[in-house]
């Protein structure tokens, strides 16, 4: 098994400008720049989205705070991802990890975790918890395009991601090549915007106009955004190359919403867990 992604300094968590993908891989391969690709995040919209989770990043993680603080030293998340993952430790790379709620858990969980964002005021939020420890570490990425080398990870954290995805099909090909042979992608959304993006959050929230704002004109450019069935989905994951997809839903997870309160301008509402799987061997026939 391969030693996984080079751990960082605090000097090169702190870098000015911020590590990005490459840099954090031990050997880089060629980036979607190089290769003649339109990189998503540099266009000037996804910019602006990453703006707008900066500038929310420390309200974020203030609830995400006051919910650790409310659970106490249990999690129902925790059951969440140990249904679904490898035994620790698995070498895993959290997708739009944010602040990294999800990094830290699975780092408490024992495994090794790597964490990417877009969003500058996010990582500063993850690295302030973190105190640039090794584990987690949080490096600048796009998690439709992640620089690593081929068949890195034993698995591949999701959450609340798949709906941001500016181009699903190139990302989960990128997410296939990525991933070890047999390894595990697990993913966890919901449906948030059956009604559409312009409907989010409460007209009076000053969120809400904000994130209308920033997606507004971006509907047609996030396929998954306004699904209205968990199967669009499950389908474009299969339609990846992965096998093995499997789809549940998340009870516990609305029940603890329930009892201890959703971020602002959200309601409390089912959510599903996705796991699926590389192929153990690549099929000379599969088209990503």
């Amino acid at each position: 098994m391969s030693d996984g992604p080079k751990r960082l300094t605090r000097a090169d968590q702190e870098g000015t400008p911020m590590k990005n993908a490459s840099e954090l891989a031990h050997d880089v391969r060629l980036t979607a720049a190089e290769k003649g690709h339109q990189v998503a995040s540099h266009t000037a919209e996804q910019r602006r989205i990453n703006d707008y989770w900066s500038r929310w990043a420390r309200d974020y993680e203030a609830h995400q705070a006051a919910r650790r603080e409310t659970e106490g030293g249990t999690s129902v998340w925790e059951d969440v991802w140990n249904a679904a993952l490898p035994q620790p430790p698995a070498q895993v790379l959290d997708l739009g990890t944010g602040s990294g709620a999800v990094a830290f858990l699975l780092a408490g969980m024992g495994h090794q975790v790597t964490g990417i964002d877009l969003a500058e005021g996010m990582l500063a939020e993850a690295r302030r918890r973190s105190g640039y420890s090794s584990n987690p570490m949080f490096g600048r990425g796009d998690a439709s395009t992640p620089e690593f080398d081929d068949e890195t990870f034993d698995a591949l954290t999701a959450r609340y991601v798949l709906w941001t995805l500016r181009g699903p099909e190139q990302a989960l090909a990128e997410w296939l090549r990525i991933l070890r042979p047999g390894g595990v992608l697990v993913a966890v959304d919901s449906l948030w915007f059956p009604q559409g993006l312009a409907c989010q959050g409460e007209a009076s929230s000053e969120r809400a106009r904000d994130f209308r704002e920033t997606y507004r004109g971006h509907e047609q450019d996030l396929p998954l955004a306004e699904a209205d069935s968990i199967d669009a989905f499950a389908g474009r994951i299969r339609a990846a190359g992965f096998v093995d997809v499997t789809v549940d839903e998340l009870p516990a997870v609305m029940e603890a919403d329930r009892a201890h309160g959703v971020a602002p301008g959200h309601d409390v509402q089912m959510q599903h867990r996705i796991r699926a799987k590389k192929p153990e061997a690549a099929s000379s026939s599969l088209t990503l």
